[in-house]
């Protein structure tokens, strides 16, 4: 790990700067935007506006560098939009003078031969195409026009994508500026000596998670659940011909299962004890799966290597073996939500049912050490009617 104070100008230095296509988009507001933008505009004073988690991917021979976004993504958009934003409130000869500064910072070529020029931030699948919009300039003045910038404050929340948004209201925010405090803002925001982040560089072997956790102690931790995601679905684009075909992969068997709706959400972020620690219902169900698939071995590893070892599985298999895996999580997913009962320990039971009993007595004594075996049962039997004969199999434990 190297950790580095930079400039914004070291996005010339990149070649494809990929967002996880399935991470969570684009979420600052009008109160982000006017933050940075007044910190900026502020030339009297030094500014730091955070750090950049970037990881490094291995390079193929004939293809461009690529970094993974694995924190930062919100800034380094609010940057990049501002830019394009700075760029289209000029004219004449001032905008011509810093055309080669947009065409470097904000795109990319794939090789020397190449005459096409490819945007350098690579948005997720939420994001891509409005991103793309902006930074290409392809939004009409009609698009521009409707885009309703949301305001928390007043509770007028805007179902415009935040990107359309933050976009919108840098140039409002920019015309109302004379064009010599427009062309500083630029020149600083791309002054090789103004440092305003930490650019925190990982090779491919760290884990992401553990540097991450530890660096963002006080914020949103980036959960093994983020990272076994990304794993799955940027392999499947690796692997599958069509996007398309991944999208809809990705849509049935994870959006579908764990991000539905807020209902489905918490359930999965629920958090539930298990001795001495408390984890998330998908923590416990990601586990649970390893250690049905055997790359987990609880004698030789503990929960903080489980996001490692899923992306060391995940990267040996091939296409029909990945999506495979991914239809077998979805599965066992729905047995996990359906079967593994969770009960109020204030409460008094009385049961008929022998499997309500033992999820009664594995949830007051808070163990999930059987979980796997249970679920993989479940998996096994699923349409196996006969309940008594299932009861068979779970009470010799």
């Amino acid at each position: 790990m190297k950790a580095e104070a930079m400039s914004f100008t070291f996005l010339g230095y990149e070649g494809a700067v990929k967002i996880p296509f399935f991470q969570r988009g684009y979420v600052w507001d009008k109160s982000n935007w006017e933050d940075i933008l007044n910190d900026l505009l502020d030339s009297s004073r030094s500014h730091f506006l955070g750090s950049l988690i970037l990881k490094q991917q291995v390079r193929q021979s004939g293809k461009p560098k690529e970094v993974l976004v694995i924190d930062g993504q919100q800034r380094l958009t609010t940057l990049s939009v501002l830019l394009r934003a700075l760029y289209d409130t000029f004219d004449g000869e001032i905008k011509t003078n810093c055309e080669a500064s947009i065409k470097n910072y904000l795109y990319y070529k794939k090789n020397q031969t190449d005459s096409d020029l490819h945007i350098k931030i690579e948005h997720s699948h939420i994001d891509a195409n409005y991103y793309s919009k902006v930074i290409r300039d392809e939004l009409t003045q009609v698009e521009f026009d409707k885009i309703i910038i949301g305001d928390d404050s007043n509770k007028t929340i805007s179902k415009d994508n935040k990107i359309l948004q933050c976009y919108k209201y840098f140039i409002e925010q920019l015309k109302t500026k004379d064009s010599q405090t427009r062309q500083g803002l630029f020149n600083r925001l791309l002054d090789t000596e103004n440092k305003i982040l930490v650019l925190i560089d990982l090779t491919d072997k760290e884990d992401e998670q553990a540097i991450f956790d530890t660096i963002n102690s006080a914020g949103v931790r980036l959960s093994a659940a983020d990272i076994v995601k990304n794993s799955l679905f940027q392999k499947a684009i690796e692997l599958f011909d069509l996007q398309a075909n991944v999208l809809t992969l990705y849509r049935i068997n994870w959006e579908e299962i764990f991000t539905k709706d807020d209902d489905t959400v918490a359930f999965w972020d629920t958090p539930r004890s298990t001795g001495r620690l408390m984890r998330d219902n998908i923590e416990i169900l990601l586990h649970s799966i390893s250690v049905i698939k055997g790359f987990f071995d609880p004698d030789k590893h503990t929960l903080s290597d489980l996001s490692v070892l899923y992306k060391q599985y995940i990267s040996l298999l091939k296409k029909s073996q990945l999506k495979t895996f991914i239809e077998e999580i979805a599965k066992y997913a729905r047995l996990y939500r359906e079967k593994i009962l969770v009960f109020d320990q204030s409460t008094l039971f009385s049961f008929t049912d022998d499997i309500q009993k033992l999820f009664h007595i594995l949830n007051v004594c808070e163990i999930s050490t059987f979980h796997p075996y249970i679920l993989s049962l479940f998996f096994k039997y699923e349409h196996d009617d006969r309940k008594s004969g299932l009861s068979d199999h779970i009470w010799p434990v």
